[in-house]
């Protein structure tokens, strides 16, 4: 499943500076009108590939970007500043 949330935490020192939760799931509609009004496009230009005999697959890539979004979900990334006393923390939900 695609992720659907992603939280950010900014800390600076012992404070929470900013707490977000970004609800991406109302872009995934977008995205999705978005592709279909591309899918011509690329069912042209797969065609012109294998006609010409270039071996790239646009669908099969396709699929594996859509596999690598939704391994995304569960990750949790935390950045730590050397210099400064300051956390990023997100988490993809």
């Amino acid at each position: 499943m695609i992720p659907s949330i992603v939280n950010l935490k900014i800390q600076s020192g012992q404070r929470s500076r900013l707490k977000l939760w970004l609800p991406v799931f109302i872009v995934w509609p977008f995205f999705i009108v978005l592709f279909l009004l591309l899918l011509p496009f690329l069912v042209m230009a797969d065609f012109v590939l294998w006609a010409t005999g270039v071996k790239i697959q646009l669908f099969r890539m396709l699929g594996g970007a859509v596999s690598v979004l939704s391994a995304m979900r569960g990750t949790v990334v935390r950045v730590d500043s050397p210099k400064s006393d300051s956390i990023v923390h997100v988490t993809i939900l």
